[in-house]
Formats: C-alpha cells, structure tokens, sequence
C-alpha cells in the first residue's frame, strides 16, 4: 500500500461522531507499512474512545485495501519544537493570534464546498461590482492550485513588482488590484506543485505582505479554493475576516457541500454572510420564459435553517463565460445584461448585512 494513499485516506477520516473536529491523520503520531499491512500509532488521552478510534481506522483502512491494521494508543502529546505554552484558559479565544489584512478595511471571502459551481466567477463580478459602486477593491486568488482571476480579470500579463524584500505590489485590471499565484508563474500551463508547509508559506505572504496602494482597500475578496480543506482552516486561523459568502447551485449535491461549508465557517468564527445561487435559471431568449435547469430551487431553505440569507440568484447566461474568457467581468462588459443586475444586487446586499 502507498503511503500517500494511506495518509489521505487517515485525513478524511473524520471523527466528528465523537464531538471533535479533528480527522485520524490529526492524532496520527507513527505509522508502517508492510506490504498490505498498516501499523498506526493514534494520540489518544483517554481509554474512553479507543475502541472507536480502533473500528474506524480498521474499516477506513481496509476499504482502500489493507488486510491487517493494527492500532496502537499513546496519551503522550507531540513534541514541541519549542517550549510548550500554557493551556488556554476558558475564557481565552483560540482565534485570538489573528491579525487584519494591512491597509484594507472589510475581508469577504468566497468560497463553496464543491468545484463546478462557478465560486470565481461571482468572486471576480462581486469584485467588479463594488468596483463599479465606487470602492477601492482588491481581488485576492486564492486557489494557488487553480487559478482563474488572471483570466477572469484580463490581467494575464500584468507584472508583479517587488519592494523592501518580500511586499508584493499588486497590479491593476479594471480598476481592482489583483494578486494571484498565475501571476508569478512562468506561464498558465505552469503546475503548481506544492506540498503544504510551501503553500502555506505563500498564503501568508498574499494575506499580510502585499502592497495594495497608497489609499488602501475598501473591500477584498479572497477567492478560495473549493471545498473546506487546510487553506480554508489556515485562513481562519491566521486572518481577520468580516464575513463568507457561500456559492452553490440549485441542485441538492450542492446544497450538500453548503452546510458543510457553513459549519466549516461555524468553526473557524468566520461569519456567513449570505449565500449565492449561481446558474438559478435560464432565461429562453426567444420567449423570455424562464427554466430552472436544476429544478426548484432549496437554497432558501437552507439559508432559514442555518441563520443566514440569499444575497443573490443569478441566472444562466452564456455572455458570462464569454466575457470571462476575455477578461471582462459581465458587471462591465454588459450591465443591462441579467446577470450583471444580479451581481450588483448580490454586492448591494452584501454591504446591508455588513452595516446591520
């Protein structure tokens, strides 16, 4: 068995069922492989849950193929590479090493908790349009394993300067000020091949070592990668952010990933601004009726049942993907265009909720 396979597979093991927020690969302290057959070592303070924590990595592990997994306990923590710190007390927030973004004044991030439903599309039009009702906006690409902004915003070309060592002065597209790792690549066919300490290295240096100009920022929105992974935790624990919108589609499997990513949110203290449907409907240029492609829609429902709102729904419209490909965002490509009245309700509702 590989070693890859097995540690991701520990990684999605999670163990929320007991009331902790951590997965087998978080209590992981040693591991060998032989052959077919796992020897794991599990942090564990307490007997309470060791039969638990026995069963899941057993079913995990030999559902990818492992004929014999042994578990052994340890109520020893990890060794600190430098002198332990005192335990928390109740009072104490564990979030509290969190810093703001210099120069900017209010952090959205955009995230979704599956691929495919068009989360750096809104990103790059709520940025436009809060360009558009005249505020100093900064677009932040997050997704350093795919980034789209540098398309998205027409800024393919645009040079990253440096000053006063490790700041980043970050360029300008249509207004916004733009950083993206596709920015700094060779080319956009360049991979990104990172393991986590690297990425997480270059994610701070976007959150906290980037000149955004002399009058700063009104608003940046950080484009997350999908999902609810170790970029989405990091940012949490590390940055200040004033709220989240969550992307989705009608369709149920999304509406799935919503919750998760509102619990994610949940955890973290990110508050959930609000939600956006993207692709709600199609409207038939010929007769002007409209479909909903993916069937009604649930997403106010799950707004209701997790304390937060619908701050847009915006429809099917191909010019979307068109003048995406070009580098015009709809809102200003195409402003009496559905689509684009629907990114600047969504931006007008996201500033309501940041005033209330």
């Amino acid at each position: 068995m590989a070693l890859q396979g097995v540690m991701d597979t520990l990684k999605h093991a999670s163990l929320e069922e007991i009331g902790v927020s951590f997965s087998l690969a978080d209590i992981l302290r040693d591991i060998r492989i032989d052959g077919n057959n796992v020897y794991l070592k599990l942090f564990s303070p307490s007997e309470k849950y060791h039969e638990y924590l026995k069963e899941k990595a057993e079913t995990v592990l030999k559902n990818i193929g492992a004929e014999k997994v042994e578990v052994e306990f340890t109520d020893e923590p990890p060794k600190q590479q430098q002198p332990p710190q005192p335990p928390p007390t109740a009072q104490q927030n564990p979030f509290e090493n969190r810093r703001r973004i210099p120069n900017v004044k209010k952090v959205i991030a955009v995230a979704s908790g599956k691929g495919g439903v068009g989360k750096s599309t809104v990103a790059v039009n709520l940025a436009a349009a809060l360009k558009k009702m005249g505020y100093n906006v900064g677009y932040l690409d997050a997704d350093m394993y795919g980034p789209s902004g540098p398309t998205m915003l027409g800024a393919k070309d645009k040079q990253v300067l440096a000053k006063e060592g490790d700041i980043l002065i970050a360029p300008e597209s249509h207004g916004i000020k733009i950083m993206s790792i596709g920015l700094l690549l060779p080319s956009e066919d360049t991979p990104v091949i990172w393991r986590g300490p690297v990425l997480f290295k270059a994610l701070t240096q976007f959150l906290f070592d980037i000149d955004w100009g002399e009058e700063g920022l009104d608003f940046l929105i950080i484009d997350l990668p999908p999902g609810t992974g170790d970029v989405q935790i990091t940012l949490g624990q590390t940055a200040e952010i004033d709220g989240a919108v969550i992307v989705t589609t009608p369709q149920d499997v999304a509406l799935i990933d919503v919750k998760k990513g509102i619990q994610m949110f949940n955890e973290v203290q990110i508050p959930v601004v609000g939600i956006v449907e993207n692709m709600s409907y199609f409207v038939c240029p010929d007769n002007e009726k409209k479909y909903e492609i993916f069937g009604p829609s649930k997403t106010e429902e799950i707004a209701k049942q997790y304390n937060t709102e619908v701050l847009g729904k915006i429809p099917i419209e191909p010019k979307v993907a068109e003048f995406g490909d070009l580098g015009i965002p709809i809102v200003l490509a195409k402003e009496d265009s559905d689509s684009a009245k629907a990114f600047m309700q969504v931006a007008e509702n996201l500033i309501r909720k940041l005033s209330q």
